[in-house]
């Protein structure tokens, strides 16, 4: 995967992978979340980009089982590319930039959140009930899922208590799950204990040790 995106250089007046140490830090609240949810539902996207809820479980994996890709390397699966090609639906660069922004700012929201593991909760099923709420669980495990299968050590075992969550996130989610009451609440414990397993936010560069020690 490493080498495909290396390899994968942008083509001249392409935009860059973006720097996210260069960024600002930009609000994300439910006017930016329905805006992003809006624009992945639109038409005119390459086939097998991600919706709202997909996103959330890729987001919220990279962020908690990191694993090594090359800079920039996370960002096509959203928009269903492989390697650097950014997609017509986003090739001027006020889209671009506006699009990188807004996921971005909710890979820092969901940072946030899982830094106060008391408070967090899974947003993408919010106001869902009987069957879109299950089609939307399992959407959002095979964002989580696609998160890992992007680095070779992505579903190696690190240990125990984080092999038992990944399996217990796996096991919830997947397509033959049969749908718990508690469902949300059994992966948000597995989020969290992968939380206090990791030592890098992925994306977001190595975990604070202030807010480690906030979070344990």
């Amino acid at each position: 995967m490493s080498k495909r995106y290396r390899s994968a250089l942008p083509d001249p007046g392409q935009p860059m992978p973006p720097n996210l140490s260069a960024l600002g830090t930009a609000p994300f609240g439910d006017a930016q979340r329905t805006r992003l949810a809006a624009w992945l539902r639109e038409a005119g996207w390459p086939r097998g980009h991600m919706d709202i809820v997909e996103l959330e479980g890729y987001l919220v994996a990279l962020i908690v089982w990191p694993v090594a890709i090359s800079t920039g390397a996370w960002l096509p699966p959203v928009w269903g590319g492989r390697g650097w090609r950014v997609p017509k639906k986003i090739a001027a660069r006020l889209q671009y930039d506006e699009f990188v922004d807004l996921v971005v700012a909710y890979m820092r929201e969901l940072d946030r959140r899982l830094s106060q593991p008391s408070r967090f909760a899974l947003s993408a099923f919010q106001g869902m009930k009987d069957e879109v709420r299950i089609d939307a669980l399992h959407r959002w495990g095979r964002g989580f899922i696609r998160a890992l299968t992007l680095g070779s050590q992505g579903l190696q075992c690190r240990n125990v208590i984080a092999g038992d969550a990944v399996r217990v996130i796996a096991a919830r989610t997947s397509a033959s799950a049969p749908f718990a009451p508690d469902v949300d609440e059994e992966i948000a414990s597995a989020v969290i204990a992968l939380t206090a397993q990791r030592a890098s936010r992925g994306p977001l560069g190595p975990v604070d040790p202030a807010i480690s020690r906030v979070a344990s």
